[in-house]
Formats: structure tokens, sequence, C-alpha cells
């Protein structure tokens, strides 16, 4: 994802290469060191050859399989089979016979004293390495030795002793498939045996008739036609049961006056009935015609056919009664007959279970019999199919390429190890400097200053910027010192100061050197301007202006000169150097002095500006006097000189004096690794090549004689 401060992300990259910069030579000697170590271990490392060979293996050793539905294990494409095969090559099952097979013992001891086993296989395993060729079966056996001749023999006879192992490991799996075949085999006879015995006897037993006793295609079925018979005649015979017991219950169910009325409907196919239920039916209608006609029940014709009526009644309550108990003998009957039936279709059907239940058996007698010959057939078949196997040749692991004693040393590689040197020695170098950097509690940044003082940087001044001597027009060290006195201005006006000391916290931050260069920068600018050297003890100011010391600051506070003899004139009419003079020993005291007072409010009147060179705060009080006397205070720091718990201390010193601190200058700083003080300072590389070209057109208008060309105007007017 894109930051949204890309000017962040280059700020800490430029931080990064800063701090290389800045220990540039830490990180090239950390390099330089590394490599030269690299290539004297390289050059003196005994050169060793690597011989290697090449055998393709089988995965397939799968065992034989015992039953036909069993699934075959396999290894192909098992990520981990190479793995396996690397750790049984490297075990002692295989080095151990190698090592015998060699005489390592003896090959790497003395004649007297043979090394043990245990240590020829601890450098057998140094010098061996696998590796596997991508999407193969192919293994590469390399050995690495100082005798060519010794690590091809090795790498052909470590090969040749797993294929071995191999092929041996094969066999005897294969032989105790065979063994466990055969044994198959033999329990597969004793199991037909036992079932065709089996089958035999129940079909002997139950007595059936099976013309192909060793196929399942016709099987004996046991029928028995006499239940179906007996079936039909219970079932005929309940019908006829029910008819009866339905004309008996029918009547039963009629009374005797409704008999003779009824007996037409019920059918009942007698044929005394038949014959005269007629005649009773037309005797009874003429009886009632008559009774009709008016005459009486005891008229004769009447009771002649009424007595016939009744006659024929009594005949037919008689035939019906005689047919009642006809049909209730008959339906007796019938029971008894279908409980018979009954009992015979019962006998019948468990008969018919018992067959069915034994020929059951039988079928399933014979069906496992048909199964264990079936199961034998296969058990042959695979044995002897196993057996043809086992007796073609195997080749489970085999050579490829045999090792070969080596031309030219494998080790050590000479350029990769220097390459490795490099890197090493670089990012050693490179980790140095960060430490170094991390460990560094200096004044590195304008914010470490800020922080410290809470007070602004009023200048960043290059390093190597020495005295100004004259007033060049333009050049990249006094600009340095035209922005220090910009800011100064600005800040003074505030606070009304034209009094200023220039303090630090310790020796040689370049605290003087600021002193001279600032106060020839006023100069320059038409301002009078006035130096007061106040370290008595170390003075430094009239080297830098180049004047005579034997009369200074120390005599005019003692009384001995007045202040037009102390004070000295320089090359620039309007800045005039008061040098310390020789009073070190009484510096505190001429330093607190009335004198001293009195000097500077007189100084205040005559100059535009009165610059003070102090000695360090933190060493001696004389700073700190001269802090409490002027209207304001400078504290120069040097980059990278002391810790930033030094700005503290120097901090709390002035504040402890109630001193007012006007800003702070950064001195000294190496512009070209720090980009963030470049824009504090000034466009070097602008000025620089301004000024050339200045040079340039000068020298080129000289010759011409014409004076100052119109390009020279053109580049004075950009200043």
């Amino acid at each position: 994802m894109d930051s949204q401060y890309p000017n962040e992300a280059k700020l800490h990259f430029l931080d990064y290469w800063r701090v290389v910069r800045v220990r540039l030579g830490l990180v090239i000697l950390a390099f330089v060191l590394v490599l030269i170590t690299t290539a004297v271990v390289t050059l003196t490392t005994p050169k060793q050859y690597q011989s290697f060979a090449t055998i393709e293996i089988e995965p397939d050793m799968t065992p034989v399989r015992i039953f036909e539905n069993e699934p075959a294990a396999s290894s192909l494409n098992d990520a981990k089979f190479s793995q396996t095969q690397f750790q049984i090559i490297t075990r002692k099952g295989v080095l151990y016979p190698v090592i015998d097979q060699l005489d390592l013992t003896h090959r790497w001891g003395t004649a007297n004293a043979p090394i043990s086993k245990d240590g020829a296989y601890g450098r057998l395993m140094g010098m061996l390495s696998l590796q596997e060729v991508r999407n193969t079966n192919l293994i590469q056996i390399n050995v690495l030795s100082a005798d060519p001749q010794e690590a091809a023999l090795v790498a052909n006879t470590v090969a040749q002793v797993y294929m071995d192992q191999r092929v041996a490991e094969q066999h005897s799996i294969q032989s105790k498939s065979l063994d466990q075949l055969r044994d198959e085999v033999h329990e597969k006879e004793v199991a037909v045996a036992k079932a065709f015995d089996e089958a035999s006897r129940l079909r002997t037993q139950t007595g059936i008739n099976d013309p192909n006793p060793d196929s399942l295609d016709s099987s004996a079925r046991i029928e028995d036609t006499s239940v179906n018979s007996n079936q039909e005649k219970v079932n005929e015979m309940r019908s006829q049961v029910a008819a009866l017991r339905s004309r008996v219950g029918q009547l039963e169910q009629v009374k005797t006056d409704d008999l003779m009325r009824a007996a037409g409907m019920l059918n009942l196919n007698d044929p005394v009935v038949t014959q005269k239920l007629p005649v009773y039916q037309s005797l009874l209608s003429d009886r009632a015609r008559m009774l009709s006609s008016g005459l009486g029940r005891n008229h004769p014709d009447v009771k002649a056919v009424q007595a016939q009526v009744d006659t024929l009644e009594q005949q037919l309550k008689q035939q019906i009664e005689s047919l009642r108990k006809g049909l209730a003998t008959q339906l007796a009957i019938a029971e008894d007959s279908l409980k018979a039936m009954q009992t015979n279709l019962s006998t019948s059907q468990s008969a018919q279970q018992e067959m069915k239940t034994a020929s059951a058996r039988y079928l399933d007698a014979k069906y496992r019999y048909i199964q264990e010959r079936k199961l034998l057939e296969a058990a042959k078949t695979r044995l002897s199919s196993q057996t043809m196997e086992l007796a073609m040749p195997q080749r489970p692991a085999y050579f490829r390429d045999r090792a070969e004693p080596a031309r030219f040393p494998s080790r050590p590689r000479v350029f990769m190890n220097l390459a490795v040197g490099a890197g090493a020695g670089l990012l050693l170098g490179i980790g140095l400097a960060f430490l170094l950097e991390y460990l560094d509690t200096s004044v590195k940044t304008m914010e470490d200053v800020e922080t410290a003082f809470g007070s602004t940087v009023l200048a960043v001044v290059p390093k190597n910027i020495k005295v100004l001597k004259e007033a060049l027009e333009d050049t990249p060290d006094a600009e340095a010192y035209r922005i220090l006195k910009t800011n100064v201005d600005i800040a003074r006006k505030k606070v009304n100061a034209s009094v200023l000391s220039l303090v630090s916290g310790g020796p040689g931050e370049g605290k003087s050197t600021t002193v001279c260069n600032l106060a020839q920068t006023y100069a320059w600018n038409g301002q009078n301007v006035l130096v007061i050297d106040g370290d008595l003890r170390r003075p430094a100011q009239h080297r830098l202006f180049g004047l005579d010391n034997r009369v200074g600051l120390g005599n005019y506070l003692k009384g001995k000169v007045d202040f037009e003899r102390a004070v000295q004139a320089t090359n620039h009419p309007s800045l005039h150097v008061l040098t310390s003079g020789n009073a070190s020993t009484e510096a505190v005291g001429l330093l607190s002095s009335q004198s001293m007072h009195s000097l500077l409010e007189m100084v205040r009147e005559r100059y535009d500006v009165v610059l003070i060179d102090c000695p360090p705060i933190l060493g001696v009080s004389d700073a700190s006097i001269i802090s409490t006397l002027v209207d304001a205070s400078i504290v120069v720091v040097q980059h990278r000189r002391f810790p930033r718990s030094m700005l503290m201390r120097v901090k709390k010193v002035l504040d402890g004096f109630e001193a007012n601190l006007l800003g702070v200058v950064l001195n000294n700083v190496d512009v070209r690794h720090d980009q963030n003080s470049q824009y504090y300072t000034s466009y070097t590389h602008y000025y620089t090549k301004a000024d050339k070209r200045l040079k340039a057109e000068r020298k080129d208008a000289a010759r011409a004689g014409a004076g100052k060309s119109a390009a020279v105007e053109a580049v004075e007017d950009d200043y």
C-alpha cells in the first residue's frame, strides 16, 4: 500500500544513508578486514575433490498380496520415499559394511593404531552428502575427500552396498510372501475337502437328487404336490361347510308360522315340498276367496278346504323339519371332514418345510464348497504367478553413472567464499555503523539542540570553515555567518540586546572562531563592532586576529591602562578587539568587579554590537559571571562532540543565573553527510559553481581587454 507521506519515507532512507556516510571509514575497514580474512582462510584451506555416483531406485518393493481384493501398497509419487532412502543410506546398516569392505579403519588410521568403526562412521558421514534429482527416481551420492581416487571409490562402494541390500531385502520379502501363499493354498485345500464332505453328507441324508453337485447352475428343488391338493380340498370343504351352516342358520331363525311362507324363498330343493307347497298355497287362496265371498268359517265348503289345508300344512312341517335335521347332520359331517382335511394339510406342510430346510442346508453347504474351491484356484494362480516373478531378475536399484576421480578441486570455492566474505564484511560494517550510531549520544541534529535548550538554532556552521581573513564577495564560508548575523539581529531586536556573550559547554567547540567570523560579518555590513576576549585563562582572539596580547582586558580592569590603549584596531576600520591581556590568575575577581560593569556600559554606548568570547561554562565560573552582565547569550554547540546530557547541564546553568538565551549555533556540521542541515546553511554547490563561472568570465574578459563582460554582470546581479 502506498504511503500517505512519501517524503517521510524518503527522509528515513536519507537518515540511514547519512549514518553510513558518517562512518564510511569504519564500514570500509570492516569490509576490507573480513574480505582479507576470508581470502586468507580460503587460500590456506586444504583442497578437496568431489566425486558422485548416480543410481536409479524403483520405489515399488511391494510384498506379495495374499488376498485377491487386498490393495497394493505403492510408493510411487510418495514425497517421503526419497527422504526415507536418504536416511537408510546414511545409517550404520549401510555405512558399516562400506567401512568393512574398504577397511577404512586402517586406511584412515595407522598400522598400529586404527581408528574405531564409530570414528570411521563419523568421518564418512562428514564426507558424504546425498542429492535428489528433481522429478525423477535418481539419487546422487556425493563424496568429498582430499584424495580424488578415494572419493570415487567410496561413492561407488556406498552405492553398490545400498543396491545389494535393496535386492536382498526384496528377495527376502518375496520369499516370505511365497511361504505365506503356500500355507494359504494348503489351508484352502483342507477347507475345500471339508466343504465337499459336508455337502455330500447332506445330499445323501435328505435324499436330494442333484445331477450337477459342482455347479450352482442346476440345483435340486424340493416340491410337494400333495400340499397343493390338500389345500384345494380344504378350501372346497370350507365353502361347503359355510353354505350348510348358512342354510341351517336360516331355517333355525324362521318361526313355525312363517316357515310355510318362507319355504318357497328358502330354495330347499326337496321333491315333497316342491310338489305339495303349490297345492297348499292354492288351498289357502281358495279359503281366502270363500271367506271374502261371505261364507263363514263353519260353512261345509270352507271346512272342507280348511281340512285339506291343515293336512298339507302338517305334512309340509314334518317334511321341513326332516330337512332341517338332514342339513344339520350334513353340516356335522362336513365339519368333521374339514377338520380331517386340515390335519392332513398341516402334516403335509410340515413335511414340506422340513424338506425345504434340509434342501437349504444342502444348498448352503454346496455354495460354501464352490466358493472355497474358487478361493483355492485363485490362491494357486497367485502362487504360480509369484513363483514365476521371483525366478525373473529383480532390479530395485541400479547404476546410472559411476563415480570417477575429479580432475579439479571442488573446495574451497574461492569466488563464492570471497563473495560471501564481501557481503558479510559489508553487512558487518553497516551493522557496526548503526550500532555506534545507536550508542552515540552526542548532538546530531538541530532537534536535539532545540529539545535540550528549548530555543531555536540560529545557524548551522559547516565543517572546516576557518577564520575569514577578508571580505570575499559571496563565498560559501561567509554565507553561514551571514545567516547567523541575520538571525541574531532578528532575535536581539526582540530583547534590545547589543552586548552578547558566546559560550559553550566544553572546550574546542569553535566558540572563538564563531566570535571572530561573526564580528567580521557585522563589520563588513558597516556596523561598529567590538570583540572582547573574556577568556582570561586561555585567550584565542589575539591569535585569530593576529594582534599583540601584552595589553588587554585584564590590564584595563586592573586600572593600569585606559580603554583607548587596551583596545586594538583591525584591518577593518569598524572592527576593534579588546584582547584578554595577562591576568589569568585573577580572572574571577576581575570579571565580577565594578570595572567590568562600567566597561560594558561604556562599550554599549560606543558600539553597535559587542561580542564577548567566554570560556566554557561547565569548566569554570567565568562564563557564568559574564552571562549575568550581558544583554543576551549565544551557546555554541559542536556537532557530534559532546553528549546531549551536557546540553541539559548548560541549560540548567544558564537558567540558574537567569541568563537571557538568544539562541544556539550548531557548529562544525558535515553537511555532506547531513542533508537536513544543508538547507539551514547555504546552497554551497550553487555558490561554488557561480564563483567558478565568475572567475572564468573575468579571466576571459581580462584576456580580451574589454573589462567586465555582460555575462559577468549578469552573474553579479544574481547575488
